[in-house]
């Protein structure tokens, strides 16, 4: 059992690497971004001929897109009821400041696809005048540092810190008109969660993403917060 121990711990080592390999922003970003279609010149013009005509206060939809499945490795996370509960309480301040009269929640299973029209499409049966939605990703990135040499030993291994991760959750959210699709506002954070650990007493992979998500999910609700005041009726 000993010798079973050892070596998934040095096969552990090999397979983390010694060096941090960071992260794939581009990646995550593509991974946020909302489905739309190409659109040729023609329909650029199209886009800036929209204009803004949010009634004052207006009525508010919020969508939670699902993680993406990127093919190489399955989501390493997922939306929780305190995610959701953090954006509505934005909301609700924003509805508090005579800036929103109401508000309603989105349920995944009445969009038919996860693009813009069929989002905009549920948000028009609940009666909203604008719909937003908010995306995320998360990557992990472990890695071993100075000490990782002596986990070759099988105590060390049990008191050592020698392996470290680091966690990156972005997020963002869009605001867009139900009516005729103009873009009110645009918003992004991040955040990034270090943990130094020994291999065997080392933090769950899900409660770093949930601790990078809740802190990214917060600096976006200040932003959040600051653009809608700003934005023209």
């Amino acid at each position: 059992r000993c010798i079973m121990r050892v070596c998934l711990i040095l096969l552990t080592f090999v397979s983390f690497g010694c060096a941090s390999k960071g992260f794939n922003r581009v990646e995550l970003k593509k991974q946020i971004g909302v489905k739309a279609p190409v659109v040729d010149d023609e329909e650029i013009a199209k886009i800036l001929a929209k204009k803004p005509n949010l009634p004052k206060p207006f009525k508010l939809a919020l969508y939670f897109n699902s993680p993406v499945h990127t093919g190489v490795e399955k989501p390493n996370w997922r939306w929780s009821e305190s995610d959701l509960a953090l954006v509505h309480r934005v909301a609700e301040q924003l509805k508090s400041e005579g800036l929103i009269s109401q508000v309603f929640p989105i349920v995944g299973s009445i969009v038919k696809d996860e693009d813009l029209r069929s989002i905009r499409i549920a948000a028009a049966k609940h009666g909203a005048d604008a719909v937003m939605i908010v995306s995320g990703a998360s990557s992990v990135d472990r890695y071993t540092n100075s000490w990782a040499w002596t986990y070759m030993f099988l105590v060390p291994a049990l008191f050592v810190a020698g392996s470290e991760a680091d966690t990156l959750f972005l997020t963002s959210a869009a605001m867009w008109d139900v009516r005729n699709e103009y873009l009110y506002l645009t918003a992004e954070a991040e955040a990034v969660v270090h943990d130094t650990y020994v291999p065997v007493f080392g933090k769950r992979q899900r409660d770093m993403v949930n601790e990078a998500k809740h802190q990214a999910l917060n600096r976006l609700a200040e932003k959040i917060v600051e653009m809608v005041k700003g934005v023209k009726n």
